[in-house]
């Protein structure tokens, strides 16, 4: 198979799928990597998608549900300073634990203490203070989670690169599911505050793995940054390469990563609201997510890895996409429909499947993209550009939402009518996806 960027012959790996993942797990870093994956999945859920059923009940308006979506900033940031998570050493704690486990443990504390804030004081403190908290939550998430990405990394040999990744993903889509579905279902019996309170113990089993890890046996040389002209060096210096490497090529890899999950971006904040307003129990929610929702997420993970074996990682990106945004048109249906429950499992079934097998072809697709020797941070400023843009255009959805159903009279048809729209963002990420593949067939034709 061709690589996706060059275009010139690859060398054959192994592919890992479930089954190998699962039967790996008897190798600890693997099963490590794979509850790292839950620790770092929960909390932006948490922030964000979780966080929005809780403030519907609460009555907090669409519009301020919207912009509270923008809280997750910090995980669309984070190539900022995940330079500097690389290259500062921890005082005390960098000495005992080594350098990415301290980093980890640093980032789960303060995930800890930023849920158990919103826990304790909830929205009817004053959204201020509670969405303090949650911020508290989203930076250190993505501080926690450039510091995994980096021990994933360098904790595996290369021809274990993909079982590691493979496993980490797994857990990752794990944690999207514990941060969501069972807080869903405990809230509808002790309440919301007391769900985030019993959320917040997801840290033991971060922890404890943290605990198990080997520190990556690397050696490193931490230079003092002193003055601006070494700080703008270290943040520098990782795109320096990524030019490197791939030359004009950023001008289309780097807008299909931002572009790429937009379709999501722009109806995620409102999906929640939307199943409230629909009459839809949390509990109810829960069950559907647990029993059709996660299993099609599955499922789409597994079918990326097929359809990027047999057809190509574009194939399977383009798929993902196009179904994500074609699944929003079941949001539009559903809110016309004013809550079937068999339109409603359909709905949970292409949004879940769709959006499994997006995340895992572009996960697949930009770590690809990156250099050995600035990994870490490359990454990070992928994943960054994977949710930036959707997050912060994302944060508008209410105020979308809320002009249409001006326009349209009526609250359900101000949801359908967005959800209807949102599938148009489909539409940048297939044209470069297009240019990726032609500059593929330009690399690999033959010289006359």
């Amino acid at each position: 198979m061709a690589d996706i960027v060059t275009g010139q012959d690859e060398p054959v790996r192994p592919q890992a799928g479930l089954r190998e993942v699962l039967a790996s797990l008897r190798q600890p870093k693997v099963a490590i990597a794979m509850v790292f994956g839950i620790a770092t999945g929960m909390p932006p859920v948490m922030v964000g998608v979780t966080l929005g059923y809780w403030l519907r009940q609460e009555g907090v308006a669409l519009t301020a549900i919207g912009f509270m979506g923008w809280v997750g900033i910090f995980i669309a940031t984070k190539v900022l300073w995940a330079p500097f998570v690389d290259w500062i050493r921890l005082p005390i704690i960098g000495k005992r634990l080594g350098h990415r486990r301290s980093w980890m443990l640093l980032g789960q504390i303060f995930v800890t203490v930023g849920i158990l804030g919103m826990a304790f004081t909830g929205p009817s403190a004053g959204l201020a203070v509670f969405a303090g908290f949650a911020m508290l939550t989203s930076f250190a998430a993505a501080t926690q989670d450039i510091a995994v990405d980096a021990w994933r990394i360098e904790s595996a040999l290369d021809e274990e690169q993909d079982l590691m990744a493979s496993a980490y993903i797994l857990g990752l889509r794990s944690g999207y599911f514990l941060g969501n579905v069972p807080i869903l279902f405990v809230s509808g019996i002790i309440g919301w505050q007391a769900a985030y309170a019993f959320a917040s113990l997801g840290s033991i089993a971060g922890l404890s793995a943290l605990l198990i890890a080997r520190e990556p046996d690397k050696p490193r040389n931490f230079e003092p940054l002193t003055g601006i002209g070494s700080v703008g060096s270290a943040l520098i210096r990782p795109l320096k390469v990524f030019w490197q490497d791939h030359g004009t090529g950023v001008f289309i890899f780097l807008p299909l990563v931002a572009l790429f999950f937009l379709p999501d971006s722009l109806v995620v904040p409102m999906i929640g609201p939307l199943y409230i307003d629909l009459g839809f129990s949390t509990t109810e929610i829960a069950g559907m997510r647990t029993v059709i929702g996660f299993p099609a997420t599955l499922g789409g993970v597994i079918a990326a890895g097929l359809i990027g074996l047999r057809f190509g990682t574009l194939t399977a990106m383009a798929i993902g996409v196009t179904l994500a945004g074609m699944s929003n048109f079941g949001f539009c249906a559903l809110a016309l429909s004013g809550g079937s429950k068999v339109l409603w499992a359909v709905v949970t079934v292409v949004e879940g499947f769709s959006g499994g097998l997006a995340m895992a072809a572009i996960v697949a697709w930009a770590s690809r993209l990156t250099n050995p020797i600035a990994t870490a941070a490359q990454f990070a400023l992928l994943s960054s550009l994977m949710s930036f843009l959707g997050g912060f255009l994302g944060g508008f959805a209410g105020l979308g939402v809320v002009a249409l159903q001006g326009v349209t009279g009526s609250s359900m048809g101000g949801f359908a009518l967005y959800f209807s729209l949102s599938p148009l963002a489909i539409i940048p990420p297939l044209i470069l996806i297009w240019m990726v593949r032609r500059r593929m067939k330009i690399a690999s034709a033959p010289v006359p």
